[in-house]
């Protein structure tokens, strides 16, 4: 079995008969996912596959342990979730582990993973769940983050001792991507993240705090990496753009399924490198030592002289233990901490390290296409008119900036003299840019002609083609593009961006 997931809090406080508690969640949640027959044989109640749900207690001095073990059958292999829970009278701590196992013995079995169900549950007990000594609290569910909530998450994302990424969504138009995609993360990585949902006001408050290049708005996604190792590098902290999030599909709830799967694989696997909580080891090495003086007791004649004789042995061991205890915890944190670093500076195809941080509105998108594509597209010189006419968010603005900067690559492909092989619109849609052209009774028509034609470069231009970063929506989010094709430098000519006309 190959550990692929791993969670794990600890807490202080209301610890009297907490293990029962928590055994009395994983039970409950067992109970509903499995069947057990008069014979003993445990079966998954929804397919009638056979399965195995076991739980042992164990005891040692006033310790409590309790291990649940769990295997399932899935396609390729074998899932196995191991969840501990100890009682020790000063703390209550709890680990659940997910490992894989392959019917190949190669590759491990493909499989969405995710916060098993009874981890929330676990952590809406009410206890105060912390993440380990010294870090920050956990809690089941996701936050609301409101233009005064703003300092409270600046602390805690910038604070040292957090051990925890955090999922900032933020909103566009007052909506996150399917209007839910908050609280699905939330649950699917309950217990590996913090999750925050951020309001308009709040997403630019924290652009003003801590700089455009930290920037989470417009409908973006960001994960920001515990601070420990890459405090000061942006880049290294992925951003999702809206634009970025929609880009293979129309279907925003299709957008949404496919991140939270993305964005979970990483997480849970980051999760792997979380070094163990102390308390389990120093109790399986409290529980073998007692084993072993029960076993050498039963094999004398005097189980007093013999108990005495390895008390002071035993000391000597716990004091030894607990010294190397403290070395290895802190070798694995740095081991933590470093892959945990080393994964968040990899760059995946579908994750945004931005060299410079997205457009803020549609004016910002406009202006840095201007500026990247001075050589490659004439712009309109009254070009700020139309934009005036589009709520700031309109596009949104980072996909404005895309279909500009792909009418930048049409524009370069046409200078290079070789046919395209296909009409622009085609050409633009296998780019993934919606655009037409217009039709024959625009075309016809002196004033629609008229309102199609625009100054460029000293010269009024009829724009024939259009493109579509959004659609179906309000006016003043509806944006169009309106640009011509000529057969000399430059070869695209913008005269319009702005609302769709009516």
């Amino acid at each position: 079995m190959r550990p692929v997931a791993k969670f794990q809090f600890f807490s202080t406080s209301n610890i009297s008969g907490g293990a029962k508690g928590i055994a009395d969640v994983i039970q409950q949640w067992g109970d509903g996912k499995f069947v057990r027959d008069a014979a003993g044989a445990t079966t998954i109640r929804r397919s009638g596959v056979a399965a195995a749900f076991d739980s042992q207690q164990y005891n040692v001095g006033p310790a409590t342990e309790i291990v649940f073990d769990i295997l399932e059958p899935v396609p390729g292999g074998q899932l196995q979730t191991q969840a501990k829970i100890l009682e020790t009278g000063s703390s209550l701590n709890f680990q659940c582990t997910l490992a894989l196992g392959s019917d190949s013995g190669v590759l491990s079995p493909l499989v969405d993973l995710r916060s098993p169900r009874f981890i929330r549950n676990i952590i809406n007990l009410g206890y105060e769940w912390y993440v380990a000594p010294g870090s920050e609290r956990i809690f089941a569910k996701c936050f609301d983050v409101e233009l005064k909530d703003v300092e409270t998450l600046r602390t805690l994302m910038t604070a040292p001792q957090r051990r925890l990424p955090i999922i900032a969504v933020s909103e566009l138009q007052g909506e996150t991507l399917a209007g839910d995609i908050h609280e699905r993360v939330s649950a699917d990585t309950c217990g590996l993240a913090h999750t925050c949902r951020l309001s308009g006001e709040a997403s630019w408050e924290l652009t003003k705090l801590l700089g455009k290049e930290w920037s989470c708005y417009n409908g973006a996604i960001r994960l920001f990496w515990p601070f420990r190792l890459n405090r000061d590098d942006y880049r290294v902290h992925p951003l999702w753009t809206r634009d970025l999030l929609m880009r293979r599909t129309e279907s925003e709830e299709t957008a949404r399924d496919r991140f939270r799967q993305e964005l979970t694989e990483r997480l849970i696997e980051a999760s792997t490198f979380v070094a163990d909580d102390a308390a389990f080891i120093r109790f399986e090495a409290d529980k073998t030592h007692r084993a072993h003086d029960a076993e050498r007791a039963h094999a004398g004649d005097d189980f007093k002289a013999l108990a005495d004789s390895y008390a002071a042995e035993n000391d000597g061991l716990r004091a030894a233990l607990d010294s190397s205890m403290k070395e290895v915890e802190t070798l694995k944190q740095n081991v933590e901490s470093l892959m945990i670093a080393f994964r968040s500076r990899e760059r995946a195809e579908d994750a945004l390290a931005p060299e410079e941080s997205p457009p803020e509105t549609v004016a910002d998108a406009v202006d840095t296409a201007q500026k990247k594509l001075a050589d490659t597209i004439a712009f309109a010189e009254n070009i700020d008119e139309g934009i005036a006419t589009l709520n700031s968010s309109a596009g949104p603005p980072d996909k404005v900036l895309r279909y500009l900067l792909k009418l930048g690559d049409l524009s370069r492909a046409l200078q290079q003299g070789k046919s395209l092989g296909k009409s622009i619109p085609i050409w633009l849609r296998d780019e993934n840019v919606d655009c037409s052209g217009e039709s024959e009774t625009v075309k016809g028509n002196k004033a629609a002609r008229g309102r199609r034609t625009f100054k460029i470069g000293g010269e009024n231009v009829y724009c024939e083609y259009h493109a579509k970063p959004s659609d179906g929506v309000a006016p003043d989010l509806c944006v169009r593009i309106y640009f011509a094709v000529a057969d000399k430098a430059l070869f695209i000519r913008i005269g319009y961006i702005g609302r769709h006309f009516d």
